[in-house]
């Protein structure tokens, strides 16, 4: 009887081990996807906002020119892939709020290249990296 006993607690403490494993492994890998996505969302944010100004600069210098055509088209694919990070962000982190800032930052990304003058464009690029700025630091209290 005795040694039965002792069979089944250390039957129970082998699943009890498996099972405490499983959990921490999972909100370990869970905590590191949405370090990712986040992190992911951020660079694609940057190149975003430099595609956007690198858009403006080529316009300032030859509205007609190839190099203004081909940075267009440049800034609208790091726009989509922006657009495919805020999906990431979305899968992984339940959170409306920072959905909310992060297609603000996308926004106010977008909008660089409207500017008019020199002044407007660092000053819509500051914006864009506020808001940036506003979404890591939101999404920092999401991944720890």
């Amino acid at each position: 009887m005795n040694q039965v006993l002792i069979s089944l607690v250390a039957v129970a403490g082998t699943l009890l081990g498996a099972v405490l494993g499983y959990a921490f492994q999972r909100h370990s890998a869970d905590r590191s996807e949405r370090k990712a996505a986040v992190l992911a969302y951020s660079s694609a944010i940057t190149e975003a906002i430099r595609g956007q100004q690198d858009w403006w600069h080529r316009k300032d210098e030859n509205p007609e020119g190839p190099e203004h055509r081909a940075a267009r088209v440049e800034a609208h694919r790091l726009r989509g892939v922006a657009r495919q990070a805020i999906n990431g962000v979305a899968f992984f982190i339940h959170d409306n709020e920072l959905l909310d800032l992060a297609e603000a930052t996308f926004e106010a990304a977008s909008d660089v290249h409207r500017a008019d003058n020199r002044v407007e464009l660092d000053m819509k690029s500051a914006v864009a990296r506020e808001s940036l700025r506003a979404f890591i630091h939101r999404a920092s209290n999401k991944v720890r």
